[in-house]
């Protein structure tokens, strides 16, 4: 059978899939009372009524024995893009469509409050793109194999926590990369300690390379990530602070590769205050890249306020983004800011803007128009930090933007609806429009449209 055979197949099974979980079902929970969560590992189904539970309630905590659960889930994701000048044209490829396919199975083995083994199982495709992303495709393989042993310690909880695990410290600078179609994870060490309002996080392991075949990947061991984070709750305010150090044998910065070690310093605080949110956050970054000496930063504030009263009970925000670049290509400093596992999402959907060497300023809105649907938009205007350094989609410089005068990048505006008809299913259509300055236009690089469909389902 040919492999355009087998894709064909697989978007078949995960199409039948779509059609059992669009059956009708309870109404949608409250996002926040939702059981459902991002890492489906950190889900407690333990206080869900059988009045309000989603589908998928039934196969949790299903009894196997005395003092042992199994929980079993799943997810789904289908996303259709089209984007008419990828990397702002100056890739080589006039336009480019895909389709993404993440298939996830998990299950979920509990022994009273002692241990616990998490194992799950992923599929992905990608399908049609002309610029393939690296985290596009990988045959069935492990998602994560973990297991957990619970101790009671200095009057709190502690959790050991060895195997494959998918690592989210954060919603920017360290985090799963859930944009991608891989979800980022890693072979790690994790020791998790919890204390009424406190939370420490230390580990250390390797990131996986996500090869193409079937139960082939693996640790890569030409990367070394480990690190600390502490985290206190003071309120509806959450103060974090941490650090981390990855090292990689080879990075490619501006054009140039070489051994990255870089440590990455930081905090982060963000919470509410009656209508008021907010979430800022520093990282500072050391280091050596080859020869050079890493001296870089980046951070953000994000500010809204919600009307709560108002009609479509708006959320009305600005966000402010820094990351430095390389003020000089040729010295003895490396000053472009790379966190370890962006979010490239933050700027949005996308693709087309990076953390490194960027200056973003955004004004933000929110509306909810029906319960359960949400509509944001956001108008965008961004500038290199260092016009020395290149623009940056992803992690990729962008070939023939680095010097001139003006740091100029382009202004965006962009508009997406989140469908949530049930609580098993999202749906999400995104649509943007990035204007470039005229001095990348000069240089040959386009507007650019991009516009994308999601179809996301969980149980």
């Amino acid at each position: 059978m040919s492999v355009r055979h087998c894709k064909r197949g697989a978007l078949f099974a995960g199409a039948s899939i779509a059609v059992a979980a669009l059956l009708p079902s309870a109404p949608a929970l409250a996002q926040d009372a939702s059981p459902f969560r991002p890492e489906r590992f950190d889900e407690d189904w333990s206080d869900v009524g059988d009045g309000d539970a989603p589908y998928g309630a039934q196969f949790k905590n299903m009894a196997v024995t005395d003092g042992v659960t199994l929980s079993v889930g799943g997810d789904a994701r289908w996303r259709f893009s089209v984007l008419d000048a990828p990397r702002l044209g100056l890739a080589g490829v006039e336009d480019d469509e895909w389709l993404l396919q993440r298939l996830l199975l998990h299950a979920d083995l509990r022994f009273n409050d002692n241990a616990r083994i998490f194992v799950q199982l992923g599929a992905h495709d990608g399908i049609g793109r002309e610029i393939p992303a690296a985290t596009d495709d990988n045959s069935a393989d492990v998602q994560q194999a973990f297991f957990d042993i619970y101790a009671h310690a200095f009057g709190g909880r502690l959790t050991l926590r060895t195997g494959r695990q998918e690592l989210s410290l954060g919603p920017r600078f360290t985090t799963t990369r859930d944009s991608g179609n891989v979800r980022q994870r890693h072979d790690l060490v994790r020791l998790i300690y919890t204390h009424g309002p406190w939370r420490a996080d230390l580990f250390g392991g390797n990131p996986v390379v996500d090869e193409r075949g079937a139960f082939d990947d693996d640790a890569d061991v030409g990367q070394d990530f480990y690190g600390a984070r502490i985290e206190r709750t003071l309120g509806a305010t959450v103060l974090d602070v941490y650090a981390y150090e990855l090292d990689r044998d080879t990075a490619t910065l501006g054009g140039v590769t070489e051994n990255d070690d870089r440590v990455s310093v930081g905090a982060r605080l963000s919470g509410r205050k009656g209508a008021l949110d907010f979430d800022s956050e520093l990282m500072i970054q050391r280091g050596a890249f080859g020869a050079d000496d890493i001296r870089a930063l980046g951070g953000t504030i994000d500010i809204g306020w919600r009307f709560a009263d108002a009609p479509l009970a708006p959320r009305v925000g600005g966000r402010f983004t820094y990351g430095s670049g390389d003020a000089d290509l040729g010295d003895d400093t490396q000053g472009t800011f790379a966190p370890p596992f962006p979010n490239s999402q933050w700027f949005g959907q996308n693709g087309l803007a990076s953390f490194s060497n960027t200056v973003e300023t955004a004004a933000l809105m929110a509306l909810t128009p029906a319960e359960h649907v949400t509509v944001n938009l956001k108008l965008s205007s961004v500038w290199r930090s260092e016009t020395a350094d290149f623009a940056y989609a992803g992690n990729t410089a962008l070939a023939g933007t680095s010097g001139g005068d003006d740091a100029f990048v382009g202004r965006a505006a962009a508009i997406s609806l989140a469908w949530r008809p049930n609580d098993n299913v999202l749906i999400n259509p995104y649509l943007s429009y990035v204007a470039v300055g005229d001095d990348l236009l000069s240089r040959g690089a386009h507007d650019v449209t991009y516009t994308h469909l999601s179809v996301t389902l969980r149980f």
